[in-house]
């Protein structure tokens, strides 16, 4: 039997000074002894395909002056060196396709890409699918160079199953903290890269590659996804990762101002050709290890940021071994040859006809097929210069001649009405020798020749084409295993030439291509 004893004075005394101590240490615990939130800025441009110099677009302001990779350097030099003062990590991230697309880039093969990138400072670089255009073993060459690592979490050598390059990169931030950035490639990169470039590779899925890793790491700190795919499938990997700190994207040449949001995951895109630089500002629990979103931007890479000494110094090196070739006038346009993802993707431009017509001129053909992907930007009204075409038309693609029944001719053309405006689908075909209708994702009234007679399901046709589409190339399967004559006749050059014959340039659209929906 327990008895309670009285409380006296003393023992109420002590009993309010044990209150008011743990009272005490609780407050001091909670807003002295917790750990600070760890700020972290993370920069990042995506798809800069050799624009390692300014160029010119037209705006409504008339041409305009923007990008260049030594603006990009000293812009990201100046809020590094003011995160330092402010103890803020600073990492810096590209999403993918660092090659193609300019005369540097393609000459020296992605060599001063890379030494540009690594003069900067650049944390990681998302494997992008334009990075095998010179080939498998110059991609392996890159990576020796890149002071950085290469990521990708769903790339494999075919036969091994092996992972080509690292799937990760993991940043300590201080004590049990970290950042880890994940990489990913689009999973059909396979079908739009020159076949022979990829031969010996393979790819796994992507929700699939990158969930492996990020539950293997999320225990560390938050985890950023650095991907180079369709907006579709970085909007599928943050639903089935509703923890990702963010994802930061390439591959679709948008920018997405504001950001996308699936659940709590933020998505970010900064357009193209180092036009833009993002920002993302994190704030990270350091107990919970949770980010938080603070702020974003993106900045605008102009004439009046002056460039970094360094990086310019590089980019004039090679500048210094191209000569002055490249900077040749060869000739005249008398209108724009719209070559602008958004239309040539979708419907004729005045572009794809002249280039399809160049086909039939060169190789006898009846007809021309060509690949919207394979033109990169547009021809400018006024003068052009053996770079614009090399701009224009990046790749080394050669003319090929095949023999192709009418109903292969359609199938082909079904194939290439396939996308919505929205995809942006680089096997949309500029044609020459024929024209057909478009309704909704059908193809219908295809005629043929100049009298426009009625396209034969069973007649044989002569078809030029480029080597990329004869492998199968953009899903055109059916081209593969038909009996091709090789031209030797390589497309950029024939361009090169037929401007510098004619002078003058005055191509048009003709209703080759009708959309009626």
């Amino acid at each position: 039997m327990h008895l309670k004893r009285p409380l006296t004075a003393a023992r109420l005394f002590l009993a309010f000074l044990l209150l008011f101590w743990v009272a005490g240490c609780a407050g001091h615990l909670s807003r002295g002894d917790l750990p600070a939130p760890v700020p972290v800025t993370i920069l990042f441009f995506n798809d800069p395909h050799g624009h390692l110099t300014p160029f010119e677009i037209k705006s409504e302001k008339g041409r305009q002056e923007v990008g260049g990779i030594a603006r990009m350097a000293a812009l990201i030099r100046d809020i590094r060196s003011e995160n330092n003062r402010k103890n803020i990590r600073t990492l810096v991230l590209v999403a993918g396709d660092i090659l193609q697309g300019t005369p540097m880039s393609t000459v020296f093969r992605g060599e001063p890409d890379v030494e540009c990138l690594n003069a900067m400072g650049v944390d990681a670089v998302t494997v992008g699918n334009h990075e095998f255009d010179f080939g498998l073993e110059n991609f392996n060459k890159l990576q020796g160079r890149a002071a950085f690592p290469f990521l990708s979490a769903n790339i494999v050598e075919k036969e091994s199953g092996r992972p080509l390059c690292r799937s990760s990169l993991t940043i300590p931030l201080q004590d049990d903290l970290a950042v880890t950035v994940i990489g990913v490639t689009t999973e059909d990169f396979l079908t739009i890269t020159q076949p022979d470039n990829v031969a010996k590779l393979g790819v796994i899925g992507s929700v699939s590659s990158v969930q492996q890793i990020h539950d293997r790491v999320r225990s560390q700190g938050p985890v950023v996804l650095l991907s180079h795919s369709r907006h579709r499938i970085d909007r599928e990997i943050a639903a089935a990762l509703p923890d990702l700190a963010a994802i930061v994207g390439g591959h679709d040449h948008v920018l997405l101002s504001p950001y996308r949001q699936v659940g709590h995951v933020p998505i970010f895109e900064a357009f193209e050709k180092g036009r833009y630089l993002g920002r993302i500002d994190l704030r990270i629990d350091a107990v919970s290890k949770k980010a938080e979103l603070v702020d974003y931007a993106y900045i605008p890479i102009t004439a009046g940021i002056a460039p970094d000494p360094q990086v310019a110094a590089i980019v004039a090196v090679y500048q210094e071994r191209l000569g002055g070739r490249f900077k040749e006038v060869i000739g005249r346009a008398d209108t724009f040859l719209d070559g602008e993802r958004g239309r040539i993707r979708y419907e004729e431009t005045a572009l794809g006809n002249f280039v399809a017509d160049i086909m039939v001129d060169h190789t006898g053909a009846q007809m021309a097929l060509i690949n919207s992907g394979s033109m990169r930007t547009s021809i400018q009204q006024g003068p052009i210069t053996v770079e614009d075409i090399f701009r224009t038309v990046p790749f080394p693609n050669e003319l090929v001649v095949m023999e192709l029944t009418g109903a292969e001719i359609e199938q082909a053309l079904q194939r290439a009405v396939s996308g919505s405006r929205a995809d942006e689908d680089g096997g949309f075909l500029q044609v020459s020798g024929l024209t057909f209708e478009v309704h909704g994702r059908s193809v219908a009234n295809v005629r043929v020749g100049r009298n426009r007679q009625p396209l034969q399901p069973k007649t044989v046709y002569r078809v030029a084409t480029s080597d990329f589409l004869a492998a199968g190339g953009d899903r055109y399967t059916l081209f593969k295993g038909n009996p091709q004559i090789k031209t030797g006749l390589p497309l950029r050059e024939l361009i090169v030439d037929t401007i510098r014959r004619r002078g003058v340039i005055a191509a048009k659209e003709e209703g080759r291509i009708r959309r009626l929906e």
